[in-house]
């Protein structure tokens, strides 16, 4: 292999091979490294619709939340957004996952939501 090499450089057509390898080369690197950032991209733009959907219900919640004292229980939040009560429930404990809202026991026993309004504004969506 070595030998090989010594040969392709002392000729002038094989410097001239060599210099067409390495642009040849050279330019399946760059688009590779193209063609991944593309497909990178793509891949973070193509967002779960669940997620989105259940973004803009927390977004829901949150408003009717504060404008009630910061707290909420799902079935108000799904009584007053028009939600399943299931959907609401998921959108409250996605809130609590992101540190935008507490689990509190109430005094009937049920879960009452906290939106803290300090945190609020600061918040993941």
């Amino acid at each position: 292999m070595l030998g090989t090499w010594y040969v392709v450089q002392d000729s002038l057509g094989g410097l001239a091979l060599m210099g067409y390898l390495l642009l040849g080369l050279a330019i399946v690197i760059i688009g590779g490294a193209i063609l991944l950032a593309l497909f990178r991209r793509s891949a973070v733009s193509r967002r779960d619709p669940e997620a989105e959907r259940i973004d803009s219900l927390k977004d829901q919640i949150i408003w009717r939340a504060l404008g009630q004292g910061n707290r909420i229980t799902a079935a108000e939040a799904a009584a007053q957004s028009g939600l399943s009560e299931g959907d609401a429930e998921m959108a409250l404990m996605a809130l609590v996952s992101e540190g935008r809202a507490v689990a509190e026991p109430s005094e009937s026993g049920g879960i009452v939501y906290r939106i803290d309004a300090a945190t609020e504004g600061s918040g993941g969506s």
